[in-house]
């Protein structure tokens, strides 16, 4: 009896375990922006899902966003490198925003959805993974 219920709990958790899919920081965005009031904007891996520009050295998180861009298609990684701040990407029906203003600081944050992960709602097993950068523009 014994023999069997450990049988069956080792049986579990190798079940659980092969559910599991660990994060892989190889897949966090590492962005670079040229100079200019209207900057080239590169990350890697070149795929994403958006890109958020904010005025000042943080992150608003969704809230303040200065501009936007996503790729088409939703939460899949369809934003290409490099993008060009305030100018939409082919497919998104972003805005157009005003150039930046030497001297001020920006943040920049690159979102990208697992590629290894699986699943929706309970069964997911995909990670968020998100590229931060601060700068300050400056003219050509």
């Amino acid at each position: 009896m014994r023999k069997k219920l450990l049988f069956a709990a080792m049986a579990v958790c190798l079940v659980l375990a092969s559910a599991c899919h660990f994060r892989d920081n190889s897949q966090v965005p590492v962005i670079t922006v040229s100079g200019g009031l209207r900057p080239t904007i590169s990350f890697t891996p070149d795929a994403a899902y958006e890109l958020r520009v904010y005025e000042g050295s943080e992150d608003g998180d969704g809230f303040g966003v200065l501009w936007s861009a996503r790729g088409p298609g939703g939460f899949e990684n369809n934003l290409r490198s490099p993008v060009i701040y305030g100018i939409p990407p082919a497919g998104y029906d972003g805005q157009e925003a005003a150039p930046l203003e030497p001297g001020k600081t920006y943040t920049i944050t690159v979102f990208r959805k697992d590629p290894q992960g699986s699943g929706d709602g309970f069964q997911n097993t995909r990670h968020r993974y998100d590229g931060l950068l601060t700068f300050v523009a400056t003219a050509e």
